[in-house]
């Protein structure tokens, strides 16, 4: 949904559409400390390494989303499912909904009180606002709980307009979102930008839809890719995309990307 947009009218420059989950979010953050706290309380989890739990949920969390962005099962029913195949995936008996509830009660609570920006993300919006350039999020999810996410991380009000795919009634890397966001600031693909941390959603989608695409990747030692025969700048931290701008005077990003 547009935020302001009178201010998308009066911007000058380029459009720079930002993914949220992974980009602009730190989910990865979240989700270490969420899986800490359901290690510390569950007792089967205790033979397992963290950061094998890690890898295990955040499949499982994907295979679920996946399923509820293509319209398989209901946004209510994902919880379920991610603990179904979070413990079929590690062996464990299948859960009953009691098991469900309780760790998804303790789950939701640590991942929630730990949402923030990934590191360098509100300080490279900033200048990047201030130097003129348009900005939106396009991500995939449901409109309200996104909207809340970019408020809870401090990104909301530094962006002009915030696209879902709730919104469009299709995910990225369906075309149709950044279409959207194409014709609300009047733009064509060739003067936006789609930066993203997913190679197929954000980067594939933005090439199909003409746009030129920035990687974000934290652990790549690469800083350009061949990606569907285009090469493609990549980046490991959010302030590296002031130098894809031209802005001088990088920024010196504090903080640490976990993605273990």
């Amino acid at each position: 949904m547009m935020q302001n947009p009178s201010l998308a009218r009066r911007s000058t420059g380029k459009l720079i559409l930002l993914d949220l989950d992974g980009t602009l979010f730190d989910h990865y953050h979240c989700l270490r400390c969420a899986i800490s706290a359901i290690q510390d309380e569950w007792p089967p989890l205790a033979s397992h390494s963290r950061d094998a739990l890690i890898a295990v949920y955040d499949c499982a969390l994907q295979q679920a989303y996946d399923k509820y962005l293509n319209k398989e099962i209901t946004y209510e029913e994902t919880d379920a499912l991610k603990v179904q195949l979070f413990f079929s995936t590690l062996g464990l008996p299948g859960p009953i909904p009691d098991e469900i509830s309780r760790l998804r009660s303790i789950y939701k609570p640590a991942y929630r009180s730990n949402r923030r920006a990934t590191p360098g993300a509100v300080e490279t919006l900033v200048r990047l606002r201030n130097s003129g350039y348009k900005l939106a999020i396009v991500t995939n999810g449901q409109s309200e709980d996104q909207t809340a996410k970019a408020e809870a991380i401090g990104v909301c009000h530094l962006v002009d307009a915030i696209f879902t795919s709730e919104q469009v009634g299709a995910p990225k890397p369906d075309g149709r979102i950044f279409e959207m966001a194409l014709e609300a600031f009047g733009v064509t693909p060739h003067e936006a930008y789609m930066v993203g941390d997913s190679i197929d959603s954000d980067i594939r989608g933005g090439m199909d839809a003409g746009l030129n695409t920035i990687l974000y990747d934290p652990p790549a030692q690469d800083s350009e890719r061949c990606l569907f025969g285009v090469q493609v700048p990549v980046m490991q931290h959010m302030g590296q995309l002031l130098g894809h701008f031209g802005l001088q005077g990088g920024l010196t990003v504090t903080g640490e990307y976990t993605n273990k």
